[in-house]
């Protein structure tokens, strides 16, 4: 039995396959993806992904890695948040938030989380991972800084 993250998945490549097909012969220049042109090869070549792959996703067997979304939507002139969404890479809350980042100094740090919205990270494994480390190497920084300004060193740089 198919689990419910699974069954999301192929509706996600199924309707990304579909997008792909619909915007390939408008891109510019065009991808004609019918059988026996040459335009799957072109696509693969001017996103990094092997024939196969393409094939496969147009096909809606699998979802390509995030990055080639973004390589997809170069290639084919496409709204690159579009693709994602259809690719099920963000979720619809995250199409509303599109606030101006507010600006940040060492005073003002941006967040562990704010850092993965900055870089598009939007796997929720991967967005927990990383923030887990910054939060950790920002702890260690803290602990680091504490040693540096103990008392008795404070004390003898006075004299």
């Amino acid at each position: 039995m198919r689990s419910k993250g699974n069954s999301d998945r192929t509706g996600h490549a199924k309707a990304l396959g579909r997008l792909v097909a619909e915007l390939a012969p408008k891109a510019r220049p065009p991808y004609d993806l019918t059988a026996g042109s040459t335009g799957r090869t072109r696509l693969a070549e001017d996103t990094g992904m092997s024939v196969w792959a393409v094939g496969r996703m147009l096909r809606g067997e699998t979802l390509p890695v995030a990055e080639n979304i973004y390589a997809l939507a170069e290639a084919l002139g496409a709204d690159e948040g579009l693709l994602l969404d259809t690719a099920g890479y963000r979720q619809r809350s995250d199409r509303a938030k599109k606030v101006k980042p507010a600006v940040r100094s060492v005073n003002h740090p941006p967040t562990p989380e704010e850092i993965c919205d900055s870089l598009g990270i939007t796997h929720p494994f991967v967005r927990k991972m990383l923030e887990s480390s910054i939060s950790e190497a920002i702890r260690l920084q803290h602990e680091a800084d504490q040693e540096e300004d103990e008392p008795g060193e404070a004390a003898a740089l006075a004299r």
